[in-house]
């Protein structure tokens, strides 16, 4: 007897053995997704992190940070985000406006009658906050001028003022007329810059960081302030020529350039965990009042009815997501792409970062963001 009360316990024991070996849990799901993804795109690599509605955040990271030395990436490493850090200037707007410092409606031009060369922009005299936030003043987007990039290459550890950036731009033909039209430029959001500094007198990373960062514990997040970035992941690029950007951007841990000349249009490097709490923290509104979370929310069902999966609304794109209306905002730089969303039925921040630029020509990262939050919801 005791011999086959022995053998029915082997045989129990190796029957929940196989069985925990066989079952396929969330984390290996997702993991082996984005492996397939890397793959078939033929990408250098991508981290993934969700924060889950219990405030615990799953990372994941899949591919190299150095193609030719075959360095792992890991989650860790820092990426810069291009244009999501505008959610970070939208913040202090929202709070200046909150504390009544400010009004959506004000003209931008009457904080600065100091400065002569601003009546050189096109359109300034009709601007308002309000068209700056949500990208309908109708100015110029200065970062894609040949003369932005000439002085990169030229002075590539040049430190710009607001000048500097703007000047790029006098007097431009404006895209269309103020507030008449929409026109994506990080220039709305230079111009932003300069009214934090204005009313705080305070340096915009600076306020930034004593009023964001070091509360909420987001301490892989770094101002894009010089070349060296703590643990920056190795960049791929495949940029159009006219653009001089060589394919490996991050050599020996430094960048091709200096990141400073972004700015209050992006102007951080973080690692995706980092990146998915602040989706988290902006999306809930837990830095400014309701009626600004309403404004960055708000759209109308008919912005959808053409198939579009996403529109533009205050400082954030808002999308039609197959699990529910979701927002978000995308980042490019140089060797990099990012995207942060949030999805307010599900209570999950989430963010992708891939250490190329050219992911999107090969798959949508809002696709991509959905079909993880999938995986996730199907586990």
């Amino acid at each position: 007897m005791k011999k086959y009360g022995l053998l029915f316990a082997l045989l129990f024991t190796f029957h929940l053995s196989v069985n925990s070996q066989s079952k396929v849990t969330t984390a290996d799901s997702i993991t082996s997704y984005l492996e397939r993804i890397v793959k078939e795109n033929n990408l250098p690599g991508m981290n993934f992190t969700y924060v889950s509605d219990d405030g615990w955040h799953h990372d994941f990271s899949v591919g190299l940070t150095d193609v030719e030395k075959e360095i792992p990436l890991t989650t860790e490493n820092t990426f810069f985000s291009g244009s999501i850090g505008k959610t970070y200037a939208a913040t202090i707007i929202f709070q200046l406006i909150d504390e009544q410092k400010l009004a959506y409606n004000q003209l931008f031009k009457s904080y600065f009658p100091e400065i002569d060369w601003l009546s050189k922009l096109p359109n300034i005299d009709e601007i308002t906050i309000e068209m700056l936030l949500t990208h309908s003043s109708g100015l110029p987007r200065y970062v894609l001028l040949p003369e932005i990039w000439n002085q990169l290459h030229e002075n590539p550890d040049k430190v710009w003022n607001y000048e500097d950036r703007l000047s790029v731009i006098f007097d431009k033909e404006p895209i269309h007329e103020a507030g008449k039209g929409f026109a994506y430029s990080d220039t709305n959001y230079i111009l932003l810059g300069m009214l934090i500094e204005k009313l705080t007198n305070k340096p915009y990373y600076e306020l930034i960081q004593e009023t964001i960062l070091t509360p909420y514990e987001l301490s892989s997040t770094y101002p894009s302030l010089q070349r060296d970035m703590p643990n920056l992941a190795v960049g791929y690029s495949k940029m159009p020529k006219s653009f001089m950007v060589p394919n490996k951007t991050v050599t020996d841990g430094f960048y091709i350039f200096n990141p400073q000349f972004e700015w209050t249009g992006g102007g951080f490097a973080s690692t995706v965990s980092d990146l998915a709490q602040w989706a988290t923290i902006y999306y809930t509104g837990k830095l400014f009042s309701d009626l600004a979370l309403k404004r960055i929310q708000n759209y109308s069902p008919e912005d959808f009815k053409n198939g579009k999966p996403m529109v533009y609304s205050m400082g954030s794109f808002v999308f039609n997501t197959p699990h529910g209306i979701a927002y978000g905002h995308s980042g490019f730089m140089p060797g990099f792409n990012s995207i942060f969303m949030y999805y307010p039925e599900l209570k999950i921040g989430a963010a992708i970062q891939s250490n190329c630029d050219y992911v999107e020509s090969k798959i949508r990262l809002h696709d991509l963001m959905n079909q993880l939050i999938g995986i996730v919801k199907s586990n």
